[in-house]
């Protein structure tokens, strides 16, 4: 928003100044192509100054994400004590490399005034993290302040709506969902049916995955349409859509035991 500003009071100035030497059409053009050019000058200057901070961000996750590789095939060789108590050291490590992305994500506030889309584009990107936490109020309070763009993102803000019993949620999903295709469609058909099953609404879910089928060729869906269209109410699972479905933390992913090597 500043920069809209900014520009737009250098453009009047070099405009005003120029009306004394050219005419009045003249004038007006020449203040209104300093004032883009400002604007173009400083939203560039401010981009790569985001950039730089997303770059940081990513390489903590990116960085996170290394280490609990490294530790995971460290338990395949050597394990240490049950399945479960290895998954809550690496959910440990990934939990302190998403506060440490939050903490990295403050960085961005001094360039909000710049530019009035940020603020809720960083909100969307805390709400994100905050719910990977589960850290429900945090998303909750940025909810109202975020972009709902990213698929992700809307698949929470039904999710939270829906375990509120805000049957809202149903027209956030028929917004939403109109443009999504592919794996985005996939992952927001796929909790919009699942929800319906729970309620019972196995008609409507059949006839919400029959929509899906027309923009996502994706197994899981073609799969629970064809339980749904044949009675096999109970066999309909997300389960197929892997981590970006146990990522939205309404169900929790089945781990068979599995005998591991041990090297002494």
């Amino acid at each position: 928003m500043l920069t809209v500003i900014i520009s737009a009071i250098i453009g009047l100035i070099i405009g005003w100044a120029s009306y004394y030497e050219w005419n009045l059409g003249w004038a007006i053009a020449n203040g209104f192509i300093i004032a883009v050019a400002v604007q173009l000058m400083v939203g560039l200057f401010i981009r790569r100054k985001v950039s730089k901070i997303n770059e940081k961000i990513q390489g903590v996750m990116v960085e996170a994400q290394n280490k609990i590789n490294r530790m995971a095939q460290g338990f395949q060789r050597r394990p240490l004590g049950s399945i479960k108590e290895m998954q809550k050291m690496l959910e440990k490590e990934q939990n302190e490399s998403v506060r440490k992305a939050l903490e990295v994500s403050n960085e961005m506030k001094k360039f909000y005034i710049w530019n009035f889309l940020l603020e809720r584009q960083i909100n969307t990107m805390r709400m994100l993290l905050h719910f990977q936490l589960r850290e429900l109020e945090e998303v909750d309070k940025l909810m109202p302040k975020c972009l709902m763009m990213d698929p992700r993102a809307v698949a929470i803000k039904i999710i939270r709506m829906y375990k509120k019993g805000n049957q809202d949620f149903n027209k956030v999903f028929a917004k939403k969902s109109k443009r999504l295709k592919d794996d985005d469609a996939a992952l927001l058909y796929g909790l919009y049916s699942w929800i319906l099953v729970k309620e019972g609404l196995t008609d409507k879910a059949l006839n919400i995955l029959i929509e899906a089928k027309k923009k996502t060729s994706n197994e899981t869906i073609i799969q629970n349409w064809e339980h749904l269209a044949n009675g096999r109410i109970k066999q309909f699972s997300n389960a197929g859509l892997g981590d970006m479905w146990y990522s939205l933390y309404l169900e929790e992913a089945k781990i068979k035991p599995q005998k591991m090597r041990r090297s002494f």
